[in-house]
């Protein structure tokens, strides 16, 4: 790894957003990045994110938020090769699917594993840049 990559971490869970950004601070390459909505994470894509962890669920604060795949799409408009690994709690097949069809490099579900399943996502993204 050389020099900072920088991460976005998005989810309306302020405090699984923010025990997901501790499990991830202790490693210097990262520069992370924290937002509770799927739009602020749009709004900060000039940041050029190396990875962005999207939730699924985004409205759990605001109803009309959109959820994690209509960001998803939105992402990948303004940069087709951004690397999405997705977070959710859902273990929904179709939605699994529609994940992949949407090219998310990743998903990982909200379990016991899930920060560190994220970190080895994480990881492995960063070794193939």
């Amino acid at each position: 790894m050389n020099g900072k990559y920088n991460i976005i971490l998005v989810d309306d869970d302020f405090i699984f957003l923010e025990m997901l950004k501790e499990s991830l601070v202790d490693n210097p390459d990262y520069n992370i990045v924290a937002f509770q909505s799927g739009e602020e994470c749009l709004n900060h894509m000039h940041l050029n994110p190396d990875v962005i962890v999207l939730d699924y669920y985004l409205n759990g604060d605001n109803q009309e938020a959109k959820n994690g795949l209509d960001i998803l799409k939105e992402i990948h408009t303004i940069n087709p090769q951004a690397k999405v690994i997705i977070l959710s709690g859902q273990e929904d097949g179709n939605l699994v699917y529609d994940f992949v069809r949407e090219n998310a490099t990743n998903y990982v579900v909200k379990d016991n594993n899930a920060f560190e399943n994220v970190r080895h996502a994480i990881d492995d993204i960063i070794k193939s840049i």
